[in-house]
């Protein structure tokens, strides 16, 4: 590390200080001394009696274990000496637990009894890291829980980075989880600190899931493809009135102010569409860490809906809102702006087409779920009732 000059200097207890001094002019001798709070008495850390003028003086300090305060005369080539010393302030900064900075990704509030957890993000320590696991909980009446070793932290590290694109993948189903279970996760590192007081333990983020089986998941994530559908619908809807009012100006004159004022709307509709068909990335991240996605899903979650969506937001709305600029500076007519405003929500409202023709289909399959979870419930009640005449007879 290599802080800014102060007066004033909090530097990691145990660490190796070095710290350079440098006049104004040529130096013939000097001297850097200190005061700490774990020495009886002053040290010498430094001295210069130089046969050719300098102008720096380094003093090492290693290893810096206690608050101190750093002393330094120096007398120039000019026999002039400082006429009070030059003070400097140590505070040895206690050492902290490792930073844990981890999220699950791709999971939300629920997962199946067979899911797996990835996380990503990042683990580190100055002094290097020991190991790290992450513990399982199903609450004090299901006893202690399950630690589970980090594999990627390799001891003496002083970073384990965990991409989101290749992060350390925790199976679930090794532990046996019912449905109705509530399960806590947490991240916790240790370091390898040699400093009295340590080794130290950092903890990240308390996750707590509930399990639930795999059709409550999935009426979970489609209820999410609603609430998706209805933020496009709303975020068309204001592309829609802002492309309105290219059609109102009743002069030339006034229709190029009124393309340059669409640039706007072109730029929040393509962030909301990214952002929409992100959400939908994640849907299909959750099938795949819940071990629920089909080829069917992954064809409608990411071909039919995120893809062309993501196009759309990078593609004709992006066209729109290069128009509207070139509108501003009187280089693009408005009938050029309109034309790519229409080609896009023609683009819009055929991806939202698709989404009301996947959610009947989900209205359908929901419905027949019912019908299942009826013939269960008949088949169980039929064979209680069986089980009671037997007993009758038997009577």
């Amino acid at each position: 590390r290599d802080p800014p000059a102060s007066r004033v200097g909090a530097v990691p207890r145990g660490a190796r200080l070095e710290v350079t001094l440098r006049a104004t002019k040529p130096l013939r001798s000097g001297r850097i001394g200190g005061r700490f709070a774990n020495e009886p008495a002053d040290v010498v850390l430094a001295t210069l009696e130089a046969e050719q003028p300098v102008d720096t003086l380094t003093a090492v300090i290693d290893p810096l274990d206690a608050d101190g305060t750093l002393t330094a005369a120096f007398t120039d080539t000019d026999g002039i000496a400082t006429r009070e010393p030059i003070t400097l302030a140590l505070v040895a900064v206690p050492d902290e637990p490792p930073q844990v900075a981890v999220r699950l990704a791709d999971i939300s509030t629920a997962v199946t009894p067979a899911a797996t957890l990835p996380l990503s993000g990042t683990i580190a320590d100055d002094h290097g890291l020991a190991d790290a696991t992450l513990a399982l909980g199903r609450g004090e009446k299901a006893g202690p829980p399950t630690v589970v070793p980090l594999a990627r932290v390799r001891r003496g590290e002083p970073l384990t980075e965990l991409p989101a694109d290749r992060p350390e993948v925790v199976p679930l189903e090794p532990l046996a989880l019912a449905v109705g279970d509530r399960l806590t996760a947490v991240v916790t590192a240790r370091d390898e600190c040699p400093l009295a007081g340590g080794p130290n333990v950092g903890t990240g983020e308390t996750w707590t899931l509930e399990v639930v089986s795999a059709e409550a998941l999935q009426a979970m994530l489609e209820a999410r493809e609603v609430l998706l559908r209805r933020r496009l619908e709303a975020s068309i809807e204001d592309f829609v009135a802002a492309r309105r009012g290219l059609d109102e100006p009743a002069t030339a004159d006034a229709a190029a102010p009124a393309a340059a004022r669409l640039g706007e709307a072109p730029a929040r509709t393509a962030g909301e569409a990214g952002e929409i068909a992100a959400a939908f990335r994640g849907i299909r991240g959750e099938l795949v860490n819940n071990a629920l996605l089909t080829p069917e899903l992954q064809t409608r979650l990411i071909d039919q809906i995120a893809t062309p969506l993501g196009a759309v937001a990078t593609g004709p709305l992006a066209d729109v809102a290069t128009a509207c600029r070139g509108a501003a500076r009187g280089e693009v007519p408005p009938t050029e702006v309109a034309e790519r405003a229409d080609a896009a929500l023609a683009a819009l409202r055929a991806v939202l087409a698709r989404m009301l023709e996947l959610e009947s289909f989900n209205e359908v399959v929901e419905r027949l779920r019912g019908v299942i979870e009826a013939q269960e419930r008949l088949r169980r009640d039929t064979l209680e009732r069986q089980r009671q005449r037997d007993r009758e007879l038997l009577e």
